[in-house]
């Protein structure tokens, strides 16, 4: 059964992630789809975490600033990482988030505080000028303040190869991408002999997809577009599902140290193992304010409406979130 979701991402990836300083990359916007938080099991296990490359540059991206860029261009540091170290990465985030309609039925009904911690680690490597690889894992967990009941934790990772046509192109990649949540109370979820029944959904997930990044305004702003299928085998076959996503949006650089996103999603899931069809559209703004290198706050508001043939997985939901992130 899909997650109760939110995909806070998740489900739902649905915290907000930080465009964040790198070394791997000139440009690295990253997009959670959803509500308010990192999840994927808090919007469904369809929310994803978006990625884009392009030439411009924001000053959370990259160590020129925004006048630089405009006076002299951008200084490619494509293939700067030599250490180990500098091809790792590793994120601490702890959110606290609201939503209409934490049940995910109907219309805005059963309104909840979430408490929405996340730790990951990761590895990005260029393989050579035109492929990179990317390795991202995460532990992450929703605890509920009234529905104590739907509160999970779980994992998930993704290993990705990308290709680069060349500068200002869209990229092309593939992923794949395991994961698996367990509810935190005793009731039944999903029926599994190994964890008594505590399973909420696990599953593997085959990406293909590409994506295309336009920075505008001396690398204040970017634009970008991309689209993404996904087949996803899971056991037991409930979840297993066909997932179209496309997501358009801009990430705007208003101070040097302070970043606005915009964004839409629209999702089809054909689900494989039984006459189910979701349609999803997701609206999401944040507002990202990077204290230093490391530390970095967010805020981020989400509307979702899902329509479904099963008329009980049709669902309006609003939710909002603040956050801060320890990046090193």
């Amino acid at each position: 059964m899909p997650l109760p979701s939110h995909k806070f991402g998740p489900a739902s990836r649905e915290v907000t992630k930080a465009i964040m300083k790198t070394r791997h990359i000139v440009l690295l916007v990253v997009v959670l789809v959803g509500v308010c938080g990192p999840l994927r099991a808090q919007d469904g296990q369809d929310s994803k975490t978006y990625t884009y490359h392009t030439d411009g540059s924001l000053a959370q991206s990259s160590r020129q600033s925004a006048q630089e860029v405009e006076d002299i261009g951008v200084i490619d540091e494509t293939g700067a990482a030599t250490t180990l170290r500098e091809k790792l990465r590793f994120n601490v985030d702890l959110r606290t988030a609201y939503t209409s309609n934490a049940l995910l039925r109907g219309n805005n009904s059963s309104g909840d505080e979430l408490f929405l911690p996340t730790v990951e680690a990761a590895f990005h490597t260029a393989l050579d000028k035109h492929f990179n690889f990317d390795l991202d894992t995460k532990v992450e967990s929703a605890i509920y303040s009234r529905y104590q009941d739907h509160g999970f934790a779980g994992y998930s990772s993704q290993a990705t190869l990308d290709y680069h046509i060349a500068p200002g192109l869209p990229r092309f990649y593939t992923t794949i991408e395991p994961y698996r949540y367990d509810s935190f109370s005793g009731k039944p979820v999903v029926f599994d002999s190994v964890n008594n029944g505590h399973l909420f959904t696990e599953a593997i997930g085959f990406t293909g997809g590409t994506d295309w990044g336009i920075a505008l305004n001396g690398g204040r702003t970017l634009g970008f577009l991309g689209y993404s299928f996904t087949d996803y085998i899971s056991d037991p076959g409930i979840d297993s599902r066909l997932v179209h996503r496309v997501v358009a949006g801009f990430a705007h650089q208003i101070l040097s140290n302070l970043t606005a996103q915009l964004y839409y999603v629209y999702q089809y899931s054909d689900f494989t193992d039984f006459d189910r069809s979701d349609s999803k559209s997701t609206v999401s703004g944040a507002l990202i304010y990077q204290f230093n290198d490391h530390w970095y706050g967010s805020w981020t508001t989400s509307f979702i409406n899902q329509e479904s043939s099963e008329i009980h997985a049709s669902y309006l939901s609003i939710s909002t979130s603040v956050g801060l992130s320890l990046h090193f």
